[in-house]
């Protein structure tokens, strides 16, 4: 029930996934005392609640189940969520799926047993984003999720909201700001919840200790959901390319992050060369957009699909930095399916090919090991020249 200080209540249903498990969770055990909420003709009592664990499978975008839910839905969403945030308000330097991007739908079992009364309904539906946020000393993380929705607006609960507010246009936002207490350990928490004709939009801030700081208020999160481009109807502006999406490979041994100033200092490296050595490649993406790596922030990275004179096919870039000196070793074997070249720079090229071919996946694996010990790996397809590959790790500016 608890996950980076945030605990979850039944002011909110949040699913958090990890390791492919979803815990959702709600306080037990409420006063049965009743007091007026602005805003609220009726209070109704708090619940008694319940927790309950459910496995669960990465979605995609663009879903047949739940088709407003684009790719460039979701990067719409993702810009106007981080527009929408305060000037003085920084969004930490993250993985896209903790820069407040919003990832696909959650993927239940068919048939799963939840609990009693609740079904796959009640829990899922919703994109998520989530980041870290900061503003002066205080830091916590910002969850937001986006759902479609027709439904009448619920009745009001004690201790779910302390406030309603029903703006101009009919949009019905709930706010709350209050400390609970679980396991012995105070929570501080900020929520809010948007009630529109079609969506429903909730943020939530916390951070443990009764009195912790936390950088956004209860005004700022509703202004935050109560944004129209977060509606599902929201039209996206043309020319919205898709969200960027976590990549990277697991790295046992973490190296020191790599800041923004160098992912972006490497990314127009890499953009550069790429308009030299591919100059009739399209992407869906700028290849130099890189993201920090979702297995390990000492790596930067990119997943895009690029279409060539050849074909189109899906390419992932990832320049890290490690410990590689085997890499080197003059004694090292080819496979049938592995070679590996030194060029005159002592740049150690390795390439392999997937003998089992996947339809629509890369087949081919490359790493360039720079002499700096920086390594660009590459995956790709047939459509892509890998000589050109090597050309494009060659670039200056892309030492780590």
């Amino acid at each position: 029930m608890r996950r980076g200080g945030v605990l979850l209540d039944v002011a909110v249903v949040v699913a958090i996934v990890a390791v492919g498990t979803v815990v959702a969770g709600v306080l037990e055990d409420q006063p049965p005392s009743v007091e007026p909420i602005p805003g609220c003709d009726v209070v109704l009592p708090a619940e008694e609640g319940f927790s309950f664990t459910i496995g669960s499978y990465g979605g995609r975008y663009d879903n047949p189940d739940y088709p407003w839910l684009t790719a460039t839905k979701a990067s719409a969403m993702s810009t106007a969520l981080i527009e929408s945030l305060p000037t003085d308000v920084e969004l930490e330097f993250a993985s896209p799926s903790n820069s407040l991007v919003f990832q696909p739908m959650d993927i239940y079992p068919e048939g799963v047993d939840i609990a009693e009364g609740v079904t796959v309904e009640d829990i899922s539906g919703d994109s998520t984003a989530s980041g870290g946020v900061g503003r002066g000393d205080a830091r916590a993380p910002l969850r937001v999720s986006v759902e479609e929705w027709d439904g009448e607006i619920p009745p009001c609960v004690e201790e779910r909201i302390d406030e309603r507010t029903t703006l101009p246009d009919g949009t019905v936002v709930d706010t709350l700001d209050a400390v609970s207490v679980y396991d012995g350990v105070s929570t501080h928490r900020r929520t809010a919840v948007a009630y529109f004709a079609d969506t429903v939009a909730s943020a939530r801030t916390s951070n443990e200790g009764s009195d912790a700081l936390l950088p956004l208020e209860v005004d700022e999160l509703s202004n935050i959901v109560a944004n129209p481009q977060l509606r599902v109807t929201a039209e996206v502006p043309e020319g919205t390319p898709p969200p960027p999406r976590d990549c990277g490979s697991y790295r046992e041994n973490p190296t020191l992050p790599l800041s923004r100033d160098v992912v972006e200092r490497i990314g127009a490296s890499l953009a550069d060369q790429w308009a030299v050595v591919f100059p009739e490649a399209q992407s869906d993406r700028p290849i130099g957009d890189l993201v920090l790596g979702s297995f390990g922030s000492g790596s930067a990275c990119t997943v895009v699909n690029v279409s060539t004179p050849t074909g189109s096919t899906e390419l992932s870039i990832e320049i890290s930095i490690r410990d590689t000196t085997e890499w080197r070793s003059t004694d090292a074997q080819d496979s049938s399916s592995v070679s590996r070249s030194t060029l005159p720079d002592g740049t150690v090229v390795t390439s392999r090919s997937d003998e089992t071919q996947r339809g629509g996946q890369p087949s081919e694996w490359l790493s360039v090991l720079r002499p700096s010990n920086t390594l660009v790996q590459f995956s790709f397809g047939d459509e892509i020249d890998a000589d050109s590959l090597v050309e494009l790790a060659s670039a200056p500016g892309l030492d780590l």
